[in-house]
C-alpha cells in the first residue's frame, strides 16, 4: 500500500496543480455523463419505476470506482446488481439488455478505432494478439467449432428463453424510439467520449507528450484494448505496453512510459475516491463497506454471496 501511494504521489506531484484539476474534472464529466445516458436507457425500459438520475450516477460511479480496486469487472457485476435491486419491477435479464443498449455507442467506435489502429501502426495486432497471427488456421478452425456449438445450444434453449427474451427486451425500450435513442444515449455517450479525449489530451500535455487528433485517438484505442483483455484492477501494465507501442517515434520511450503509467494511477485512484463516495452517499458507508467486503470475498474465496441483498435476502437501503 505504501509503495502505491508513494507512486500515486509522484505522479500527482509530476503534473501541475492546474492540468490536474482539469484532468479529473474531464474524468468526472465522462462518469456523469455514461450515467446520465444509463438513466435515460433504464427509465425507458422501466417507465413505472421512477428512475432518478442520482442513485444511477452512484451506482454507476461506485462501480467504476470498485474495478479501480477489484479485479475481473467486479465493480460492473456489483453495479448491474444495484440496478437490479433497487428498480422496481427489473429483472436480471431486462438489465442485462440494457447493458447490451449501453455498449452499442461504444462497440461500434471501438471497433472503428481498433480498425484503424491495427492498419496503421505496425506491431499493435501482434501485442496482445499475438497467438492468433501465428496460429490462424486454428483459430479459424477454433472460431468456427464455437458458431456450430452455440447454435446447437441456443436452438435446443430457444424454448427455455422465450421469457428470457422478452424481459431482455424491456431493456432495450429506449430503441423504439430513434430520436430519443440517438440524442439521450449515442449523443450524451459521444459527449462522454470527448471528454475521455479530454483527459488524455490533458495528461499527455502535462507529460510533454505531442498532443494531436491522431495521438489522442491512438491513445483512446490502445487504453480500450489493455482494459478490455486486462484481468487486474487499473491495468496499468497493459496500458503502459500498448501507449509504447503506439507512440513510438512520438516521444522518448522514458516519457512515453511516464505519461501512462502516471495517468493510469491517478485515474484509477480518482474514480476508487470519487467512485466510491458517490456510492456511499447513495447507500450508505456501511453497505459500500460491506460491498467491497463481500466482492473481496467472492473473488478471493469463490463465495456464493449475492452483494446486492443482505442476509436476510433484502436489497440494501437506498
Amino acid at each position: 500500500m505504501e509503495s502505491w501511494l508513494d507512486q500515486l504521489w509522484d505522479a500527482m506531484t509530476a503534473v501541475s496543480l492546474p492540468l490536474l484539476i482539469l484532468g479529473l474534472a474531464f474524468q468526472t464529466a465522462q462518469t456523469l455523463l455514461v450515467a446520465l445516458a444509463w438513466r435515460n436507457i433504464l427509465r425507458a425500459a422501466y417507465p413505472a419505476a421512477g428512475v432518478t438520475y442520482r442513485p444511477i450516477a452512484g451506482y454507476y460511479a461506485g462501480g467504476n470506482g470498485l474495478n479501480a480496486i477489484l479485479p475481473a469487472s467486479a465493480g460492473t457485476v456489483a453495479m448491474l446488481g444495484l440496478f437490479r435491486a433497487n428498480i422496481a419491477g427489473a429483472t436480471v435479464a431486462g438489465v442485462v439488455g440494457a447493458t447490451v443498449v449501453q455498449n452499442i455507442f461504444f462497440v461500434v467506435v471501438a471497433v472503428l478505432v481498433y480498425a484503424w489502429l491495427f492498419l496503421s501502426v505496425a506491431g499493435s495486432f501482434e501485442v496482445k494478439l499475438g497467438w492468433f497471427a501465428d496460429h490462424w488456421v486454428l483459430t479459424i478452425a477454433i472460431i468456427v467449432i464455437a458458431a456450430v456449438v452455440l447454435t446447437i445450444v441456443i436452438r435446443k434453449a430457444w424454448n427455455r428463453l422465450r421469457s428470457t427474451w422478452e424481459n431482455a427486451k424491456e431493456g432495450g425500450n429506449v430503441l423504439a424510439d430513434r430520436r430519443k435513442f440517438m440524442i439521450q444515449v449515442v449523443g450524451v455517450e459521444a459527449l462522454s467520449y470527448i471528454a475521455r479525449m479530454g483527459v488524455n489530451a490533458t495528461f499527455m500535455y502535462a507529460y510533454d507528450i505531442p498532443v494531436s487528433v491522431e495521438n489522442v485517438f491512438l491513445i483512446v484505442a490502445s487504453s480500450s484494448i489493455s482494459s478490455t483483455v486486462a484481468i487486474a484492477p487499473g491495468a496499468v501494465g497493459a496500458q503502459t505496453a500498448m501507449t509504447n507501442v503506439v507512440l513510438k517515434g512520438v516521444a522518448p520511450s522514458a516519457t512515453i512510459s511516464a505519461y501512462a503509467v502516471g495517468q493510469a494511477i491517478i485515474t484509477t485512484a480518482w474514480n476508487a475516491a470519487f467512485g466510491l463516495s458517490l456510492l456511499a452517499a447513495t447507500i450508505g458507508w456501511k453497505e459500500t463497506r460491506a460491498l467491497v467486503h463481500v466482492r473481496k470475498k467472492k473473488d478471493g474465496d469463490d463465495a456464493d454471496a449475492d452483494p446486492t441483498v443482505g442476509d436476510d435476502g433484502a436489497p440494501p437501503a437506498v
